[in-house]
């Protein structure tokens, strides 16, 4: 994999202090959702995007009637981590209109920040890397370029068709992504599952720890179950709608953004 290109040296050198030297005292589960919903986010950011794209008069390349869209792996970042840390993507991957990068389609200042969207991560442990790679094969790639694509075909109000796109295409197309990543992931090497006891002497007591404590000693085994949990966490992270999806504030967002 070849070096991936930060596109802002001052947003980089920004989210570089904010993420690697700021301390986030929290745990794993808090930085996992946290994770999910910092990507679900940026990718409603990214549909008022493909809103401003879709308006004429934006001074870059015409969009066509029927745009191609799809999503390839990562090609920008801003920085990146160390130790047992990975730079993960907030968002699953790049998008290109017509085989184009999106900030071709505008001008200026937003054909900037959208080139920045591309290149935030998170610098977290390998595994909530792992997890997302998971789920981006088994179709959240996919989902991601879904929604990108209804929104630019839309017609309707922008602020109706973004927020369409994220709840009716986004949002169950990455939880049948991070469903399926889960059924793969089961496949795999995992830890005996907890059994209590159900007598009077043991009731509620765990039976299997020794032989549970064990399987974890397993490095395989103990990166599948994490790997598994951080999935779970990624679907939690979707229960709470981001403030991006809102109606006020994707008029806002477009308003800053179109000519």
């Amino acid at each position: 994999m070849g070096r991936r290109r930060s596109p802002d040296r001052a947003v980089a050198a920004e989210e570089r202090f904010r993420l690697l030297k700021v301390q986030r005292f929290s745990s794993d589960t808090d930085k996992a959702v946290w994770h999910g919903r910092s990507r679900n986010a940026r990718l409603a950011k990214v549909l008022v995007y493909m809103a401003a794209i879709r308006m004429p008069g934006q001074g870059g390349l015409p969009l066509t009637p029927n745009p191609s869209v799809t999503c390839r792996g990562a090609e920008r970042q801003f920085f990146s981590a160390s130790g047992e840390n990975e730079a993960a993507h907030l968002l699953p991957g790049q998008i290109l209109i017509d085989n184009t990068h999106p900030w071709l389609f505008l001008q200026g200042e937003p054909a900037r920040l959208l080139q920045n969207e591309f290149a935030y991560v998170d610098p977290i442990h390998a595994n909530y890397n792992a997890a997302d790679r998971l789920a981006e094969r088994n179709g959240m790639v996919d989902a991601f370029a879904a929604a990108c694509r209804a929104v630019l075909i839309g017609t309707g109000e922008p602020e109706r068709d973004v927020n369409n796109a994220y709840h009716r295409v986004w949002v169950p197309g990455a939880l049948a992504a991070i469903a399926a990543a889960e059924h793969e992931l089961r496949s795999e090497p995992l830890p005996p599952p907890l059994v209590y006891g159900t007598g009077p002497e043991d009731y509620g007591m765990i039976l299997n720890l020794e032989e549970r404590g064990q399987a974890m000693n397993d490095a395989e085994i103990w990166n599948n179950f994490e790997q598994l949990s951080m999935l779970d966490y990624y679907r939690a992270a979707f229960d709470q709608a981001p403030a991006e999806i809102e109606p006020r504030a994707i008029v806002t967002t477009l308003s800053s953004l179109v000519k």
